[in-house]
């Protein structure tokens, strides 16, 4: 039996998803938790404080065994995982309020790649702008757009692809179709 330490494991994927988030846009490495890349951020990021929703097919048993984690419903969550980019799912999640931005939601949402619209980025972390795709939708980028209009409310968004790799969008980014 292979050992892990996990807390090692949970810097290092930390680190590349505060990289992420610091440069939006920007590509980082995660490394996996009981082969799974997803399970491996629910580990980073959950402990007994937060709550979180989970849409999909992994099974979180043992995250919760570690985590002690609060399970809820997307309304609710302070994070909120899903297998697929679901727009409904990320328009259901709380944007925090004026007294206490923090309470707001954060998504992690699993694709096969990041192709797919391309988008001008800009914001805090960017030099000027840049032109990428992102695995989402126009009608993703509008709901993104709206949810981050009135800093500092709005949300931070991960995704993670088949190959391992983490993209963050935080909630001062903004996206421009091309």
């Amino acid at each position: 039996m292979k050992k892990i330490d996990i807390e090692r494991l949970n810097r290092e994927n930390f680190r590349s998803m505060m990289n992420a988030l610091s440069r939006p846009g920007s590509i980082e490495r995660i490394e996996p938790l009981f082969d799974s890349h997803l399970l491996a951020i629910a580990n980073t990021l959950l402990y007994a404080e937060v709550s979180y929703f989970y849409k999909g097919n992994e099974d979180f048993e043992l995250i919760n065994a570690i985590t002690n984690a609060k399970d809820s419903n997307e309304k609710e969550a302070d994070y909120l995982f899903c297998d697929t980019i679901d727009e409904n799912l990320f328009e259901a999640g709380k944007v925090g309020t004026m007294k206490d931005p923090e309470f707001s939601s954060t998504y992690i949402f699993k694709c096969k790649d990041f192709s797919g619209t391309k988008v001008k980025i800009s914001g805090p972390g960017i030099d000027g702008s840049f032109n990428t795709f992102l695995p989402i939708s126009k009608e993703f980028i509008s709901k993104f757009n709206e949810k981050n209009s009135y800093f500092p409310l709005g949300n931070e968004v991960f995704f993670i692809n088949e190959n391992a790799e983490i993209l963050g969008l935080s909630r001062t980014s903004k996206l421009e179709i091309l």
